[in-house]
């Protein structure tokens, strides 16, 4: 992967927009280069805005969302990052962009746009964000943290490729160098050399059942074949002779065919010339007439364009008298319709101080009527705001007449009990001990209130702690049952296997069931052993010995006793394993 191009706005302390071409014959004449410069000035924001363009995240602040972005500058609306970069895939433009509502920077945050697209055509080739970064992923080798890894290491982060193991780096490297394809060859290489050697077993254990020849017997067997290769030879000749001959022949029925097809033809053609010697002079006369069927089309042609014009020009003679007429008069009234409008000029200029004077006095007359209107309506507000005082006043009145009536009153009521003034000064203390006694009794209604509540809180968390306690002592129980249970199925296991493996069983019922395949071939060879005789070679073989033909074929019973003992102690440790896990 290859960095070209780098373009960013608004990210971090670089406002505005900002170009890198990493293609410039300066960059690639040198070969390397170095981002230096004070803290804060923006080294590091070129580097996010590499990762922003190509994955939507930053290593300093990760996913920018659309709840969230701290990397766009600050009082600014939008912000951008486009890279293009060139792989072995071929070249892409990668572009990221968030802007604010209407661009503003006090508006709320849009959802960020994210794309990829070829290079060359500019054609999209992914335009949904959440499958940018997979395309991005196929067309580098490099997701987000295997880039930040290796590629582009954050602040504080440099040595987190040093401190991942051995797998990660591994794959990273081989993403950088492209020395994937070996791991593929060599697993490749593996599952070849298990299948060869699976097949060489099976070829093993089929040859060994074959016997091998005699010299003498393998003599006779050569002089046999080398005289039917002969024959087959001789047979191959005559062969190739008679195909010869059948061809030969199959051709000359072909040209024979031929020549009569050919002699039908040349009769049939005889009589059509002699049909169509009437027609060819007639045929030579249209092709004479031709040759001038231009120049006669052209002829009629000029004409007709002739006929037209003489009829357009008669029409427009017998117009021209009358459009002379109407061009006269219309020369007149445009004399009198200019000497017209000099006259309403005079008139204008003599009129004109009259017209301005005419508007600054309707100008005036329209703000006195404005004032005037303002005025009309403040009074009828007073006027309203006078009539609700005066009801109110009146009001005020029947309620002043009201009051002193009742001042009479307690003044009457006064003179009558005047010896009752010592209970002011008495009923305050009792009216003072009577309030400190209602306050002590809501204290104590709240105080019994909340012994209440904690006996009902108390009484639940008694029972829910003796429920606890009992599925406690039951989870204790049923632990102690699967620890035992395990513990069983591990001693049964272990009686099952025995000193040997599980595969080991398998390598076994799968030797077994080779030799059972064998077994049944062999005795599916009864006819032919029962043609065997002693003395004489096998026509399968050529051996003279054998020692099947005595009837002392291995019976199939014993081995497939042992695969189904073998079957079943499978199936049972595998019950158990499962039994086991399951617990």
């Amino acid at each position: 992967m290859k960095i070209l191009e780098l373009r960013f706005k608004n990210l971090n302390s670089l406002y505005g927009e900002w170009v890198i071409d990493f293609s410039d014959p300066e960059y690639v004449s040198n070969g390397i280069f170095a981002l230096t410069g004070p803290t804060g000035a923006g080294k590091s924001t070129v580097l996010d805005a590499i990762c922003l363009a190509l994955y939507g995240a930053t290593p300093r602040l990760g996913k920018i969302t659309k709840s969230s972005n701290e990397i766009m500058s600050r009082q600014t609306g939008e912000c951008y990052a486009a890279v293009t970069f060139e792989s072995q895939a071929g070249r892409f433009n990668c572009h990221w962009e968030q802007h604010c509502a209407r661009k503003k920077a006090n508006g709320n945050l849009t959802d960020a746009r994210h794309e990829i697209s070829d290079a060359y055509t500019g054609k999209p080739i992914e335009t949904k964000k959440s499958l940018v970064s997979k395309v991005v992923e196929e067309k580098t080798g490099m997701d987000f943290e295997r880039f930040t890894r290796s590629i582009l290491l954050a602040q504080g982060g440099f040595d987190t490729f040093l401190k991942a193991d051995v797998e990660q780096k591994s794959k990273i490297l081989e993403q950088i160098t492209g020395t994937e394809i070996y791991t593929e060859i060599s697993r490749r290489v593996h599952e070849r050399q298990r299948d060869e050697r699976e097949k060489l077993n099976i070829i093993q254990a089929e040859t060994s059942g074959i016997i091998i020849l005699e010299p003498e017997q393998e003599k006779e067997i050569n002089n046999e074949l080398s005289e039917r290769q002969k024959l087959e030879t001789r047979a191959v000749s005559v062969m190739t002779v008679v195909d010869k001959s059948m061809k030969w022949l199959i051709g000359i029925d072909g040209l024979k065919k031929e020549i009569s097809d050919l002699s039908e033809e040349f009769e049939k053609l005889h009589s059509e010339i002699e049909i169509f010697k009437p027609d060819r002079k007639r045929l030579t006369r249209a092709f004479k007439a031709a040759v001038l069927d231009g120049s006669y089309a052209m002829l009629t042609a000029v004409r007709k364009q002739q006929s037209d014009d003489y009829a357009s020009l008669k029409i427009e003679e017998e117009k021209l008298p009358e459009l002379k007429n109407s061009s006269r008069k219309q020369a007149e009234s445009l004399k009198s319709a200019e000497q017209q409008t000099l006259k309403v000029k005079e008139y204008l200029k003599t009129v004109a101080p009259l017209i301005q004077k005419i508007r600054f006095l309707d100008q005036k007359l329209a703000e006195r009527e404005k004032t005037v209107s303002d005025g009309e309506s403040s009074c009828k507000k007073d006027a309203l705001k006078i009539e609700s005082d005066r009801k109110s006043k009146l009001k005020e009145q029947d309620k002043l007449t009201e009051a002193g009536k009742k001042l009479v009153l307690a003044e009457d009521y006064l003179k009558e009990h005047s010896q009752d003034e010592w209970l002011i000064s008495g009923l305050a203390g009792i009216e003072e001990q009577l309030g400190n006694l209602l306050s002590k009794q809501k204290e104590i209604i709240q105080k019994e209130t909340d012994e209440e509540t904690a006996k009902t809180v108390f009484e639940q968390v008694t029972k829910k702690l003796v429920n606890c306690t009992k599925l406690c002592v039951t989870q204790k129980q049923e632990l102690e049952y699967a620890a035992k249970k395990i513990q069983q199925g591990k001693d049964s296991l272990c009686e099952l296997l025995g000193d040997r493996f599980l595969r080991e069983y398998r390598a076994e019922k799968e030797t077994l069931l080779r030799e059972m395949t064998f077994l049944t071939k062999i005795a599916e060879l009864e006819d032919h052993r029962a043609k065997l005789e002693d003395g004489k070679s096998c026509p399968l073989c050529g051996a003279k010995e054998h020692p099947f033909a005595e009837g002392n074929v291995p019976t199939p019973d014993e081995m497939e006793n042992k695969i189904e003992a073998l079957t079943v102690t499978s199936h049972i440790i595998l019950w158990t394993l499962r039994h086991d896990i399951s617990c």
